[in-house]
This record gives C-alpha cells, sequence and structure tokens, in this order.
C-alpha cells in the first residue's frame, strides 16, 4: 500500500508543478506591459446642411405661370471644425406630383447653375404613391472645407391654366442623406 500511496503522491505534485509552470506560460504569452504614445484621435464626421437636412416646401399657393425658388447648401464644416473623414452624400426628393409642376435641381457654383436632376415621372413611385427622386452621390472630401450650393427650382407652367388643375395641391419634400464613405 505504500507504493500505491507514495506513487499518487508523486503523480498529484507532478500536476501540480505541471498546472502551475503552463498557466505561467500562458500568463506570459498574453501579458503585454507596452507605452505606446501614438496620436489616439477619433476621425470626426462633420456634415452640415445650412438650414436642415429636411426642408418641406408647400406649393399650395402656386398658380400656373408662378416659378418658385429654393436655395440650401451642404458643407463638411460646422464652426471652426471641419469633417475627419470623406463623406458622400444624396439629396432625395420627394413628392406626389399631381400638379403639373417642373421640379429641377440645380448645382450652384461660381454663379453657374449646374442641373443636376429634373424630377419626373421617369423616377419611380414607393407604395404610397409619392414620386421619389434622387440625386447622383456627391463626395466631399476630408482634406479641403467644402461647401456645396443648391437650388430647387419649381414652375407651374402657363399653359396648364384650366379648371381640372384648380383643385390640385401638392408639396416637396427634401431629404440630404450623408455617410462615410468607406471605399475608394
Amino acid at each position: 500500500m505504500k507504493i500505491k500511496s507514495k506513487y499518487r503522491i508523486v503523480i498529484i505534485l507532478c500536476t501540480l508543478i505541471i498546472i502551475i509552470l503552463g498557466s505561467a506560460i500562458t500568463y506570459s504569452f498574453f501579458s503585454s506591459d507596452s507605452n505606446l504614445s501614438l496620436n489616439q484621435e477619433i476621425a470626426q464626421f462633420i456634415f452640415e446642411a445650412k438650414k436642415t437636412d429636411h426642408i418641406d416646401l408647400s406649393l399650395v399657393n402656386m398658380t400656373p405661370g408662378d416659378t418658385e425658388e429654393y436655395e440650401f447648401s451642404v458643407s463638411n464644416k460646422k464652426s471652426n471644425s471641419i469633417s475627419h473623414v470623406t463623406l458622400n452624400y444624396q439629396i432625395n426628393i420627394e413628392t406626389f406630383h399631381f400638379m403639373p409642376l417642373i421640379i429641377e435641381l440645380y448645382k450652384v457654383k461660381n454663379g453657374e447653375q449646374e442641373l443636376v436632376l429634373t424630377c419626373d415621372e421617369s423616377f419611380a413611385r414607393d407604395e404610397n404613391n409619392h414620386l421619389i427622386c434622387n440625386s447622383p452621390i456627391q463626395e466631399m472630401v476630408y482634406s479641403n472645407e467644402v461647401s456645396d450650393n443648391y437650388k430647387i427650382v419649381v414652375t407651374f407652367p402657363k399653359e396648364y391654366n384650366d379648371v381640372e388643375y384648380s383643385d390640385l395641391v401638392d408639396y416637396i419634400s427634401v431629404d440630404i442623406k450623408s455617410w462615410q464613405k468607406t471605399s475608394s
């Protein structure tokens, strides 16, 4: 019996030594003590649609021959901070488009107007019969302060001066959606 008892003690002792050495080695592999002096600032995402990122335009008072203009701008700067990331944005125009209107979005640069889109029946309607017009995606790089100016021009053509158009009501909703660019 004494030999079996000594054999058990040796096995238990060896097992404890292996466990202690094994845990010390494991701890040394996964434990690190280093001091890094890197700039750990988080990149800021700054996007400002001057006035707002959602605009509702009521067209209740428009009559044939009227033209209304609405101006707004989008920027990657707010106060004294510029976005630290490149971002993309898209302007979405939504309307029922019951009135025979011409809805045009222009990008204004150095006094010149560039037609970005004409919101018409070539765009898709959603399940609620809203006409949804999406502009091409625009990019603002983080290295430069950028401010893009836009103008929406809504025209009710004079030739639609009939009684059938007298009770039509429409609206335009403009949303500016932005997101961080993730690939080049």
